[in-house]
């Protein structure tokens, strides 16, 4: 079936196009709403600007296909094959692409709010620009993986509230990214990159963070308990009020971090580089400090009860007011 033919049907009302063979077709601004297009093979065809709001394209082949500014939402992509797509400024609000392959896609500026990508293949994605508001990428047992999303380009994504628990984020590029109260729980962020993203609120709850750069990123009030961010970059890093109870920040460099009111009761910041940090008010009970680099510290009402301090430079710190490791209170 050529492409005149597909959209004369479709103007007659034929909605039913499944399994046809459209590879290399020119189809760039056609109306196609809730037209089936299951398994279809569309394979290095042009749809740019195309209408394809609630088609179904489960199971279709869309390798190396245009679909720049083309408006997908609440589409069936359910097992399509996106790989690297074109959806440039693509409109996907809504649509299911469960079990999707959208690696090395480019979706730059792309719309994907409250699209469900479970158990997607986003690794090597560009993304950056792409708004994710609401998105759900959550890993669920038995029924789906977490989202694949390593290596891919995230620049100046908008996560918020976006559902990531269990996602693969390793190596991936989330600077200046904004995932405030996103949920990044158990999720792998191996050498990711996070410089000035914005994580206020952010659930990173049993996250992996190891050889992370979350350099001046904004993480107030983020929920860190048991994250492993092992040599990670957390230098000029904003930590106001966030929970790191049992948190592991061994070999960490977070140098001048502000971490007023935060919590770190019985965290692992052993060798971490705390130089000039600003631990005001935090609590530190049972903390592990062996051999950390506290010089120029700010602890000024800090709790240390039962902290190992023995070991840490202290060279240049203020204590005034802090509970030491021995439950009495430091006066200068």
């Amino acid at each position: 079936m050529n492409v005149s033919e597909l959209l004369k049907r479709y103007e007659a009302g034929q909605t039913n196009f499944s399994g046809i063979n459209l590879s290399g077709a020119n189809l760039d601004q056609a109306d196609l709403i809730g037209a089936d297009l299951t398994q279809t093979n569309l394979h290095d065809a042009s749809l740019i600007l195309a209408y394809l709001n609630r088609v179904n394209l489960s199971k279709a082949n869309l390798t190396g296909s245009k679909l720049s500014g083309a408006n997908l939402s609440q589409a069936d992509l359910i097992g399509a094959n996106l790989q690297d797509a074109d959806l440039h400024g693509a409109i996907l609000y809504g649509a299911d692409l469960r079990g999707a392959n959208l690696s090395l896609s480019n979706l730059l500026d792309a719309n994907l709010i409250d699209a469900d990508l479970r158990n997607v293949n986003l690794s090597g994605a560009i993304l950056r620009g792409t708004c994710l508001r609401g998105a759900n990428l959550r890993y669920e047992r038995r029924l789906y993986d977490g989202a694949n999303l390593r290596s891919a380009d995230l620049r100046g994504a908008d996560l918020r509230g976006a559902n990531l628990l269990g996602a693969d984020l390793s190596r991936a590029d989330l600077s200046r990214a904004n995932l405030s109260e996103a949920n990044l729980r158990e999720t792998n962020l191996t050498h990711a990159i996070l410089n000035q993203a914005t994580l206020r609120g952010t659930f990173l709850t049993d996250a992996i963070l190891l050889e992370v750069n979350l350099s001046q990123a904004d993480l107030s009030d983020a929920k860190l308990n048991r994250a492993n961010l092992s040599e990670s970059n957390l230098v000029d890093v904003k930590l106001v009020e966030a929970n790191l109870s049992e948190a592991v920040l061994a070999k960490a460099n977070l140098s001048r971090a502000i971490l007023r009111r935060a919590r770190l009761n019985r965290s692992d910041l052993s060798r971490a580089i705390l130089r000039n940090v600003d631990l005001q008010e935090a609590t530190l009970i049972e903390a592990y400090l062996g051999r950390a680099d506290l010089r120029g510290a700010n602890l000024k009402d800090a709790n240390l009860a039962k902290a190992e301090l023995s070991t840490a430079n202290l060279m240049g710190a203020d204590l005034t007011g802090a509970t030491m490791p021995d439950g009495s209170i430091y006066h200068e």
